[in-house]
């Protein structure tokens, strides 16, 4: 993509990005159709629509980091030292392994997410009153995803961060540079969750009664929609009835309005779980019948980035000393050819998780194994083979799966924990073995491997320990254990050994980490912008 126009202010930001015309079924990479500060955007439609597929690239721009940087390197479920199973060195350690102070803020710059934000009020303030729409419809399809984008945005920022600033205008691009005018500190939580839930609610009634996924033609499911936003609504609404940050109290009645969208979801968009797991991330069956929303990869345009969680065939230690589970040489299984430094790997007590007749288990992950001195075989380390794309027609492996933020079996899991929240077992029970079910697939056997309801504590990580199994690498461990508690009302699983891979001592000691739930801000920002302040705790 190429920039069309570049604005960087010191302190809260703001970068407004390039954005080009294209449609996310197609190419996301063209060049932009014109620059849309002057007087000749803005004019059409077409721009309206190029410009929406600009925000989607924009935000394919940050899929690592919503997804892993985010949602899973804190999650206690990746190896922990410095060199993976291959002989590679391991990336972000000071996240994985908790280090966070005033030298070690995992992301500078409040993770470049305001200028996401910037564009997305930008679309806001040029369309609302527009008048060159050939309906209204369109018009607020438009609006709706801008709305519900810029949602997704602040709800990271708040899980992140809790107070926030609050930019929703777009003074910058509208000629306004006294810095002294445009320092903005942080928000109150309660203030921050108030915006989202607004912005949430406009994106819901602007999208009006649509059922549709791709209704004027852009892509299914990798075009944000109806659907995506009731899943966040979900989200949100789930996350705000069991987490309080600052002085934004968790609301348990929340917990009926994220069950009322997660149903809504479940029973009114034409959904349902894929008989086969692997299948669901194909590359060759994208938006398929399970998946709700997922940022779209495509060969000759952009990749996945998932190949560091794989081995190095020319000069790792997996290719010339490991062996398959069968005993037989490792021999690049996954034909990589060449290969990639892993700079990423789950501990191999996940692996160890899952049954062997649970079909999740080598639909995510194949294990490199070497052998004692009594010539037996023992997990030496694990690779991903989830979402690693197709080999094309010259041969090589292009890791082109898309990334799915919402699908069907996140609905029915969220179900599960609103159902233990409300005290129904049966329910609880139900949505588990939906998923359960079809992990175990030909092997399924009720009485075997079917859930049975236990005590809140028991349904809680039974929950849990579900989505491990279901949701590698897809952004989830972390925010579960934010969220998610040991008892109802109770600590949250973070501060909980039951709620680490291996069950020993808690990711923090809630006496003394607890402000590391949140990130601090880095020196620079804070440096630039006296209006900000620390995250509690850092100082």
């Amino acid at each position: 993509m190429k920039k069309i126009t570049s604005i960087i202010l010191s302190g809260t930001l703001l970068t407004a990005v390039g954005i080009m015309s294209t449609s996310c079924g197609d190419m996301l990479d063209r060049s932009p159709v014109d620059y849309y500060g002057s007087g000749s955007y803005w004019k059409t439609e077409a721009h309206v629509a190029g410009y929406v597929d600009g925000l989607h690239k924009h935000l394919r721009d940050a899929d690592f980091q919503h997804t892993i940087v985010f949602g899973e390197l804190r999650g206690g479920h990746y190896r922990n030292d410095g060199v993976s199973c291959d002989g590679m060195t391991l990336s972000y350690g000071s996240i994985r392994n908790q280090n966070f102070d005033i030298n070690n803020t995992g992301v500078s710059k409040f993770g470049d997410l305001y200028g996401r934000i910037t564009n997305t009020n930008l679309l806001i303030a040029r369309v609302q009153d527009a008048d060159y729409f050939t309906s209204e419809a369109k018009k607020n399809y438009y609006l709706a995803i801008a709305y519900g984008l810029r949602a997704f945005y602040y709800f990271d920022l708040y899980r992140i961060y809790g107070g926030v600033p609050l930019r929703l205008g777009i003074e910058v691009i509208d000629g306004e540079l006294d810095p002294n005018k445009l320092y903005l500190g942080r928000a109150k939580p309660s203030e921050v969750m108030a915006q989202i839930k607004s912005d949430l609610q406009q994106s819901l009634t602007l999208f009006g009664d649509t059922k549709d996924f791709n209704p004027y033609g852009h892509g299914a499911k990798c075009y944000w929609s109806k659907a995506a936003t009731e899943c966040l609504i979900a989200d949100v609404y789930l996350w705000n009835a069991k987490v309080s940050i600052g002085d934004n109290a968790a609301n348990p009645a929340d917990l009926a309005t994220a069950k009322t969208h997660l149903l809504n979801v479940a029973n009114n968009y034409n959904l349902q779980l894929l008989g086969n797991f692997a299948s669901v991330f194909d590359a060759k069956n994208k938006a398929n019948a399970e998946i709700i929303f997922a940022v779209r990869y495509l060969e000759g345009e952009a990749t996945n980035g998932y190949g560091p969680y794989t081995y190095a065939v020319t000069t790792g230690s997996t290719q010339t000393s490991s062996f398959r589970e069968d005993g037989s040489r490792w021999n690049d299984p996954l034909e990589l050819k060449n290969g990639y430094n892993q700079a990423y790997e789950y501990d191999r007590a996940l692996f160890h998780k899952f049954d062997v007749k649970d079909t999740r288990r080598d639909a995510t992950f194949i294990g490199s194994y070497r052998k004692d001195e009594n010539d037996k075989l023992f997990l030496n380390g694990t690779h991903v083979r989830k979402n690693i794309g197709y080999i094309n027609a010259s041969g090589n492996r292009i890791f082109c799966g898309d990334n799915a933020y919402y699908r069907l079996s996140w609905v029915y899991l969220a179900l599960a924990e609103v159902a233990n929240m409300e005290g129904n077992g049966s329910e609880v029970e139900t949505y588990i073995n939906l998923v359960r079910a079809r992990a175990y697939a030909d092997n399924w056997d009720a009485n075997v491997y079917g859930y049975k309801a236990g005590d809140f504590t028991q349904n809680e990580l039974a929950i849990l320990h579900e989505k491990d199994k279901e949701f590698v690498q897809e952004g989830q461990r972390w925010w579960d254990l934010c969220r998610m508690t040991l008892t109802k009302g109770g600590k949250h699983l973070v501060f909980c050994k039951e709620g680490s891979l291996q069950g020993d001592l808690p990711l923090l000691d809630e006496a003394t980490e607890s402000h590391k739930v949140l990130w601090p801000l880095d020196k620079t920002i804070l440096g630039n912008d006296p209006a900000l302040e620390q995250t509690p705790g850092y100082n």
